[in-house]
């Protein structure tokens, strides 16, 4: 653990991101209950945040505070060199917190996110998907979706201050998942910590909510989750044929028998 007041929560698309998050937010009265997209810090954003906002609100909100990324910690994502600098510097001198989650899961649950708003992923098929290059951010990764998340895992796991923790792991053995991440990070929790329900709706909490956040009585917010669609675990199953099964397991079966 550093003492940097930053707390980076990276995750491959559709992994327990917010989930995570929301655990910590809710859970630890050391934890901001807001939180920042390290990815809004670059002009290139589709809602960008002027870097000097940036900082100020890392240096204004009470607390840790929690950062998300989706993108590997070389910051390629930034190409402006003040914004790539920055990005860098909290990828660096913050504790990471790595969420992963089956990758079947996360192509399926990708696949139905991206139709929501992508006009070529509405025309393609389950298995054109995942034999699609991977272009997340914008960024031509010169490799099939499937493989793209075992890269993803594979490099940011082998990065220094670092905690891995599985989607799976949060499901099954919530409080046990928390109580690691609160150990790891160094920050207090609550007694008796809260589930969170997914999906939910974001919000800023009433000033009655805050009270009885305060008072132990509530949440501060339901879950803030991206819609549309949640995925349970094992719903690969209902998607992938044997072709896909064996297509996904010859791109990133390897990383997935190593995050076992």
């Amino acid at each position: 653990m550093t003492d940097s007041k930053t707390i980076v929560v990276a995750t491959h698309r559709r992994s327990g991101t917010h989930w995570t998050i929301d655990a910590l937010r809710n859970n630890s009265p050391d934890v901001s209950e807001s939180f920042l997209t390290l990815e809004r810090a670059s002009s290139d954003h589709d809602s960008p945040m002027p870097l000097s906002e940036f900082r100020q609100r890392v240096k204004t909100l009470e607390g840790r505070v929690l950062v998300k990324v989706h993108d590997l910690p070389t910051a390629s994502f930034w190409k402006r060199n003040e914004e790539r600098t920055f990005a860098l510097s909290v990828l660096r001198e913050s504790p990471v917190i790595y969420v992963h989650r089956d990758g079947r899961d996360v192509m399926v649950s990708l696949y139905y996110y991206m139709q929501s708003f992508d006009e070529e992923v509405k025309k393609q098929s389950f298995s054109d998907f995942i034999r699609s290059e991977s272009k997340l951010d914008g960024v031509d990764s010169g490799m099939s979706r499937p493989a793209y998340w075992a890269h993803h895992a594979r490099v940011w796991l082998q990065q220094p201050n670092v905690l891995r923790v599985s989607y799976e792991a949060l499901e099954k053995s919530y409080e046990a998942s928390v109580r690691e991440m609160g150990a790891f990070l160094g920050i207090s929790l609550r007694r008796s910590l809260r589930t969170i329900d997914l999906p939910g709706k974001s919000g800023t909490p009433s000033l009655a909510g805050r009270a009885l956040w305060k008072l132990g009585l509530r949440q501060k917010r339901l879950s803030s989750a991206v819609q549309p669609r949640r995925g349970s675990s094992g719903d690969w199953r209902n998607h992938f044929n044997d072709e896909d099964l064996a297509f996904f397991m010859a791109e990133a079966g390897d990383q997935m028998q190593a995050l076992k």
